[in-house]
């Protein structure tokens, strides 16, 4: 069937009645929240999904996560078809694993160079076996590979934070040599006009991340950069709170790469996206930050062009269509 197809079967299978209380949040049944704001997107997208998928693929998964639902959640029959055609939403339509990002571990073993990956979900029922989409297959595997490879051109170190960097969830990396970096005062110029509203409200942004000059000063004290990224399918690419929540996770991330580089004892540099949402309202200018060993400034702070670090570590800058990715920066020394 066409993808149009299936997305028109999970629209019509519910009435008037149930959309308005899935818009309320007030259902009769227990929908998860996530599956609910999924749903909810679904019936407003304008996103022509293209391609085709197998019908017997469909009725699989179906039948698989029904028989799993009628054994684990038998007190619920009703609830049921929310958790289905959320499961078939994001495994034939998005194209992600059916759990949460946050849910889904990757890299947990390596067979041959080629990461398995593992879902905290996962029992002994085979519907585990969706969540590892084509995409995530082509996003994420063969990365042990990868850092061999660094390995044996780099050095230990750079290998061994790249292993950091993919176990934190991140998708790729690659090496720049600080000597090379170009900043930019009209980079820092755009953060000036405060299109996101964080200029001058929080220690992660300008001005308090310092000048152009102080913040080349701080990277020039290290060899090299690590450069890395990751890329979100999303259901509709002009969806704030949905970019907003892929945001928070790459933040997430970079609180995971953070921890798990202290406890190398090692001197580093962790830029990351934009802003900072470790606290609901920042403290800056009135007082010092609260967790400055866990504040992360953003690399446009710093005057980088992002397209051109890319570029520099050889990372692609656009994932495909429906994605949107963010990077972050780990500067050290070998």
């Amino acid at each position: 069937m066409e993808k149009t197809e299936l997305l028109k079967r999970i629209k019509d299978s519910y009435t008037e009645e149930e959309w308005d209380r899935l818009e309320s949040g007030e259902q009769e049944v227990p929908v998860n929240e996530s599956n609910r704001k999924l749903l909810l997107a679904l019936r407003e997208t304008r996103t022509r999904f293209k391609g085709s998928i197998e019908d017997a693929d469909v009725e699989k998964l179906t039948a698989e996560v029904k028989a799993f639902l009628d054994e684990t959640w038998a007190d619920e029959p009703l609830a049921h078809k929310y958790v289905i055609d959320s499961c078939l939403a994001q495994t034939f339509l998005l194209e992600k694993p059916m759990h949460p990002w946050d849910s889904v571990r990757y890299f947990s073993v390596v067979n041959d160079g080629v990461a398995d990956y593992y879902c905290p979900h996962k029992t002994d029922s085979v519907i585990c076996g969706f969540c590892r989409s084509k995409f995530c297959d082509e996003l994420y595997s063969s990365w042990d590979k990868k850092v061999k490879e660094t390995r044996a051109e780099f050095g230990d170190t750079s290998a061994d934070i790249q292993r950091m960097i993919f176990e934190s969830g991140f998708m790729a990396s690659g090496m720049i040599d600080t000597k090379d970096l170009a900043y930019h005062d009209e980079v820092r110029a755009e953060c000036a006009k405060n299109r996101c509203g964080a200029y001058g409200k929080t220690w992660a942004c300008p001005p308090a991340v310092g000048t152009v000059a102080e913040c080349k000063e701080r990277v020039s004290a290290y060899s090299r950069m690590q450069l890395f990224s990751k890329a979100y399918v999303m259901l509709d690419t002009m969806d704030m709170a949905e970019t907003l929540d892929n945001m928070a996770n790459f933040k997430k991330c970079s609180r995971e790469l953070d921890k798990k580089l202290k406890e190398r004892k090692m001197s580093f540099i962790l830029l990351s996206n934009e802003s900072c949402d470790r606290c609901k309202k920042c403290t800056y200018p009135d007082k010092p930050c609260r967790f400055p060993d866990e504040l992360h400034h953003s690399l446009e702070s710093y005057g980088f062009n992002v397209l051109e670090l890319s570029r520099q570590a050889g990372l692609k800058y656009i994932n495909g269509q429906k994605t949107i990715t963010f990077f972050g920066a780990v500067i050290y020394d070998e």
